[in-house]
């Protein structure tokens, strides 16, 4: 078995965006769980988790990062003063030390070992504890957890640090609101699921390019279509067409025969698989803010995952075109700064689709549930999920990691 099969068959694995004030992508922190372990508790074993992500995780994941972005990975304790941050390069991987690391003299040793030898460190879950200077002191990055302070305490630790070089990133930023708070006092670098929630405007009014693009959507959404009218709407939009074609004559496809028009495309792959592919290349194409990529990326990998989870379940209760197209819709309302409500109401979907997309509950909400939960490394409720579903963790795990992978290879390809 591969050192990638081995790793596939072993852990949960989130991938959690850190952005800059831009909101650009800066780089990820590594976020896993071992399927094997008992998935409603903590971590058991914090070194075989970091052990296992030097092994095999960070290879896969690596080839995702554009040039320049950086990896934070757990250290406790022990692997700390066992060195195994030595089986990183470190102008990629950022070390973090966990909140339950005290600032020993054996500790502290490494730690400027490894600053002299080029690694960058960062103090997770930073909240002003008394005895941590000596870390503060070192750190390169302090994160602070936004979710568990108040403003006032968030001031405050601010104030604390005025004199620190340090860059200061807020993690666990849940809502636009926390985001620019903490831009006002003075963080640099940003995680988690702001940029995942819908700022809805009032009378804003979808751009000509969106509207084209929901228009087509609308035409493959349903289950009655006419091909020649598909064949048409796509050949009158020349960037659709145009990279619908790049797309299915890449390698990724491994078609016998070059595809030269969309009509050849139906003949050759069938309407069905032809509308998927264009549903995500039309997502992706209206993603246009500054977080786009990766709002592009949760959508198609969150489709993927359920398309392929559908397979293992017994009694599904939806085909798995459905499940992908949960998973594709699941964030267009942020796509389009517009009530998910509303842009339903222009595509013929299922009502057990639409509630679930709407909040309400219904045999799709679960999946939803699950998903997102993957992303926020919330394996306590993953495990729930599972355990209730009746599904095999280590088949979970197994399609949630082959689903980043394809959503990242996917991105990539519609970008071109």
């Amino acid at each position: 078995m591969s050192d990638s099969e081995v790793f596939l068959d072993s852990f949960f694995v989130a991938r959690q965006p850190v952005f800059t004030r831009e909101l650009t992508i800066w780089g990820y922190e590594l976020l896993f769980r071992n399927s094997e372990c008992s998935l409603g508790a903590d971590v058991g074993n914090e070194d075989a988790a970091t052990s296992q992500v030097i092994a095999d995780g960070f290879g896969l994941i690596q080839e995702d990062l554009a040039e320049g972005q950086r990896l934070l990975v757990n250290f406790p304790r022990n692997m700390i003063l066992e060195d195994a941050a030595a089986l990183l390069p470190p102008d990629v991987c950022i070390i973090e030390i966990l909140e339950n690391v005290d600032p020993d003299p054996d500790i502290l040793k490494v730690l400027n070992t490894l600053k002299e030898q080029g690694y960058t460190l960062a103090l997770d879950d930073y909240i002003g504890q008394k005895g941590f200077e000596p870390f503060v002191e070192l750190a390169d990055i302090i994160k602070v957890d936004c979710l568990e302070l108040s403003i006032e305490e968030l001031e405050k630790i601010v104030a604390s640090l005025a004199q620190s070089e340090s860059l200061l990133l807020a993690e666990k930023v849940e809502d636009n609101e926390m985001f620019k708070r903490c831009m006002d006092l003075g963080f640099d670098l940003f995680q988690g699921f702001f940029f995942s929630r819908p700022e809805i405007i009032p009378g804003k009014k979808m751009s000509s390019h969106n509207l084209n693009r929901m228009q087509l959507l609308r035409s493959i959404s349903g289950s009655e279509f006419n091909v020649d009218d598909l064949t048409n709407a796509i050949n009158s939009d020349v960037s659709i067409s145009y990279r619908l074609l790049r797309f299915m004559n890449s390698p990724y496809f491994g078609l016998p025969n070059v595809v030269s028009s969309i009509q050849q495309a139906v003949v050759l792959i069938g309407y069905q698989k032809l509308a998927r592919w264009l549903r995500v290349i039309l997502l992706s194409d209206m993603c246009s803010g500054p977080a786009s990529s990766e709002l592009a990326f949760l959508s198609i990998k969150r489709a993927k995952f359920l398309e392929l989870l559908s397979l293992e379940l017994k009694s599904p209760g939806l085909s798995s075109d459905s499940m992908f197209l949960l998973g594709l819709f699941s964030l267009l309302d942020v796509l389009l700064g517009k009530s998910m409500k509303n842009l339903l109401k222009e595509l013929p979907i299922e009502k057990d689709l639409m509630a679930a997309l709407c909040g309400e509950s219904s045999i799709a909400s679960v999946w939803l549930e699950l998903v997102i939960a993957f992303e926020k490394a919330k394996w306590e409720t993953v495990g729930s999920i599972i355990n209730s579903q009746k599904l095999s963790p280590l088949s979970v795990a197994r399609n949630h990691l082959a689903a980043m992978q394809w959503a990242n290879e996917i991105v990539l390809l519609s970008k071109e």
